[in-house]
């Protein structure tokens, strides 16, 4: 009997020996991923230290206007307290941190130190911060109007940048200077308005006419 028992028991005995080794093998599993779990949010909490923090603001698109003024007069003197120039348009705004205005359809007098007036315009104008350069864009014009002893002319290109208190305007566009009885055409421009010296840079083409009597 006892021969028939010592199978059994010994079955028994490495059943429980299998089982035994099973549970140990859970729990080192159990342990290995708890210890991996921790090591990944140490990881992680030292990649964060190591990142810049976002921006708090972001926008996207242009800027929003520090203010806009409709149907507006605009005057301003040079450093002497002289006019430099006076400007008038249905629309202006101004760029809140660079500071220039932008204004639509503008109709401004350049007064020199000649006395002399000239008008310029253009679809629209860019003002500087420092109210010293007109930047004159798309269907740009300076006209000098006909007087007593005053012979008209007229600058015309995409783009002009007046300096009123300089008396100057230029262009890196080919440009129209039209007067009784020429027009010249060219490629850039440097202009005394005060001194009324004019210089087309290149690519120049003159048409001569005849003045009418």
């Amino acid at each position: 009997m006892n021969v028939a028992r010592e199978p059994a028991g010994l079955a028994a005995r490495i059943a429980a020996w299998r089982a035994g080794l099973g549970w140990q093998g859970l729990r080192r599993s159990l342990i290995a991923a708890a210890i991996l779990a921790v090591l990944a949010l140490v990881t992680r909490w030292f990649a964060d230290l190591g990142r810049e923090p976002d921006a708090a603001d972001r926008f996207i698109g242009p800027p929003r206007s520090d203010y806009t003024l409709e149907t507006f007069t605009l005057t301003v003197l040079g450093d002497d307290g002289t006019l430099s120039f006076r400007g008038e348009a249905p629309r202006m705004t101004r760029h809140p941190w660079l500071g220039h205005l932008d204004v639509e359809m503008p109709d401004f007098e350049l007064h020199t130190v000649d006395g002399a007036v000239w008008r310029a315009g253009a679809r629209w104008a860019r003002i500087s911060a420092a109210a010293d350069e007109l930047r004159l864009i798309d269907d740009a014009r300076i006209v000098r109007e006909a007087g007593p002893e005053v012979r008209p002319l007229a600058l015309a290109s995409a783009e002009l940048v007046a300096r009123p208190k300089e008396d100057r305007v230029s262009s890196d566009y080919r440009v129209e200077v039209a007067m009784p009885g020429s027009i010249l055409h060219g490629v850039g421009l440097d202009a005394d308005l005060a001194t009324k010296r004019f210089s087309l840079l290149s690519e120049v083409e003159a048409r001569y006419e005849q003045p009418r009597r």
